[in-house]
């Protein structure tokens, strides 16, 4: 008895260093059926992208041009005759080519990775069709709306929401459903419309625009020049030949002039010098800006030089410029050259020189596209 009461004692008192708390189980968790769903977290979408483009309408060429350069979004309509158009267009490093056709109140748009039509009478108009870039497409539905006139319309649609007028094209843009190009497609249309009915406004007397430039930019021929840039039909002709690291032998031929025979040399970070004869000619950056100032020597009656200062600005930093003040309008880029200049003021000699030192800048400048890096 007195063992049976001591083996009773020693349990009891062991009873409290051998036991631990079980977690409470619910009735619904005895259920069979499978382990208890996983909650995923919705994945989070891009915030829409904001953009305002600048236009600038040529009427006198029947072209425009829209650009917004911290978005790098640029696009160019030109009329090549009735009822048709070339498109340029430029998405960070990307560049996309296309035609605008009207037929009646119907635009056909096609070229590089995009399809897209437009309907419609002349207050309103709808969208549609495909953009790919980067291996996304992009699907477009959206509307169009006259505002106050012939430049200025509101687009709505799925991802999209601009406003245009003569002088921008500014909105938001969701980009999870529409990407840049698409963006550019869209743009490149209301410029159309814009140059199609668009009025030319009164022009300035003081500047002519009447000398067209297209100066075509690649290697040289025959090996001699590094590289070279020539429009038969301004007959302007320019070569650079590399003789050390950022230093060209420049040979530059305008009109039946004699050659001009030169050095551009670019000892100096972010400058350019080009001395040739009486041309000497400069091209630096200044915070961000670039500035071309200078003499040029030029060949006609009574004077022998033109003086130049001008402001260049930097499209996407790849190279790529734009000038436009009174006088000169240059689009800049590393295939070619293209604007318009008044002869009177900028004689094609000026242009000739400005070519000399953007294209030693661009062979000393690693092009970002090639290097499949941005900027």
């Amino acid at each position: 008895m007195l063992k049976l009461l001591s083996s009773f004692l020693l349990l009891a008192a062991a009873g409290p260093a051998f036991s631990f708390d079980l977690p409470s189980i619910g009735l619904s968790a005895l259920k069979t059926g499978g382990d208890a769903p996983v909650v995923v977290p919705a994945a989070s979408r891009a915030a829409s992208q904001y953009v305002w483009m600048s236009v600038r309408n040529n009427p006198s060429f029947k072209e425009a041009q829209a650009d917004d350069w911290s978005a790098r979004i640029e696009t160019r309509v030109r009329e090549s005759f009735k009822d048709s158009y070339d498109v340029s267009m430029r998405t960070d490093m990307d560049s996309a080519w296309a035609s605008i056709r009207k037929s009646g109140s119907f635009y056909n748009m096609s070229g590089s990775g995009l399809y897209l039509t437009m309907s419609g009478s002349g207050s309103s108009y709808f969208i549609s069709g495909n953009v790919s870039e980067n291996g996304k497409t992009s699907f477009v539905s959206v509307s169009v709306s006259k505002r106050f006139d012939d430049y200025s319309y509101s687009v709505f649609g799925s991802g999209l929401n601009l406003y245009t007028d003569r002088n921008s094209v500014n909105g938001s843009y969701d980009p999870d459903q529409v990407s840049k190009k698409a963006v550019a497609a869209v743009s490149s249309l209301i410029l159309a419309l814009q140059v199609e009915k668009g009025e030319p406004r009164p022009q300035d007397k003081s500047a002519d625009l009447s000398q067209r430039i297209w100066l075509t930019i690649g290697p040289g021929f025959g090996g001699w020049n590094t590289v070279e840039a020539r429009d038969p039909w301004a007959r302007i002709e320019v070569g650079l030949r590399k003789v050390f690291d950022r230093e060209y032998d420049s040979d530059i031929a305008v009109d039946n002039g004699a050659r001009q025979w030169g050095r551009v040399s670019g000892f100096f970070t972010g400058r350019y010098e080009l001395t040739a004869g009486r041309t000497s000619l400069r091209m630096e950056e200044w915070a961000g800006r670039w500035e071309i100032t200078g003499t040029v020597e030029v060949n006609r009656p009574g004077q022998d030089s033109a003086g130049v200062k001008l402001e260049m600005r930097d499209r996407f930093g790849d190279g790529s410029f734009d000038i436009w003040e009174d006088g000169i309008r240059l689009t800049i880029d590393r295939n070619a050259i293209n604007g318009a200049v008044d002869p009177k003021t900028y004689p094609k000699e000026v242009v000739a020189a400005i070519a000399s030192l953007v294209m030693a800048y661009q062979q000393d400048k690693p092009n970002p596209a090639q290097q499949g890096s941005p900027r």
